[in-house]
């Protein structure tokens, strides 16, 4: 079902046709890959938190980077992961074109022309609907999508939380001896060690990274650009 050779964006997508295929709407599929910060939203609806925390038993959160466009002939849409680190930004004419882009000034029109304008916040999906007419809410398509299974009921019913089972009779021990030994059997690298492991074992906090930079633009920097790529250079030559 998933094409290991392919790339972030092809595997995703891989995914995404196998829960359509399965027979889920493209919204709900798209709910489930790319779900909202819903743990600690108190404003939050318990019909939409339980339908996440339902789907969360099924799979993990696409966190990205990620702002994802999708369609199905019908319905078109976007939707921009829980994180928020890709820019998405539409526009709405008196026409009724919609234009959606990473960025603002892809075409050139002009701004009497502009009804409606807007970017995605994190979590939130962006969908037009060819056969209504119009542009579906965020909170209207969720919360439809929502209610429309007893999610609550369901996990009452089947969810079995740690707090709940029976003391183990037995408890294996730590063997440091062999840790470094079972570490490499299975894969793990210091980077794993560090950034995933380290924060859960440390903090309790789930391990978050990004591919991104943080490197402040240089015009932001308050220090001499040309005598900083001087000594860049002496330090590269060696004199």
């Amino acid at each position: 079902m998933i094409d290991s050779e392919g790339s972030d964006s092809a595997m995703f997508d891989n995914a995404l046709e196998m829960f359509v295929l399965a027979g889920r709407s493209l919204p709900h599929a798209v709910m489930m890959m790319i779900p909202e910060p819903w743990t600690g939203d108190p404003s939050m609806s318990e019909e939409k938190r339980a339908f996440y925390e339902y789907h969360s038993c099924l799979t993990e959160p696409w966190d990205g980077p990620a702002a994802i466009s999708f369609t199905d002939g019908v319905r078109i849409g976007a939707v921009l992961d829980r994180n928020g680190l890709r820019p998405s930004r539409y526009y709405v004419t008196k026409d009724d074109l919609v234009v959606l882009a990473s960025e603002v000034g892809v075409l050139d029109i002009p701004a009497d022309e502009i009804v409606a304008k807007g970017r995605l916040a994190p979590g939130k999906m962006f969908l037009v609907d060819t056969e209504l007419g119009r542009i579906v809410t965020d909170d209207e398509l969720k919360e439809e999508l929502a209610k429309a299974q007893p999610y609550g009921e369901w996990l009452k019913q089947n969810a079995i939380h740690l707090d709940d089972l029976p003391a183990a009779p037995y408890v294996h021990e730590i063997n440091s001896s062999t840790v470094l030994l079972r570490q490499r059997a299975f894969g793990y690298t210091n980077e794993d060690l560090r950034l995933l492991l380290q924060p859960m074992a440390v903090d309790g906090n789930e391990p978050v990274g990004s591919m991104g930079t943080d490197t402040p633009l240089a015009v932001l920097s308050p220090r001499p650009q040309l005598l900083l790529q001087l000594l860049q250079a002496t330090i590269c030559t060696g004199n």
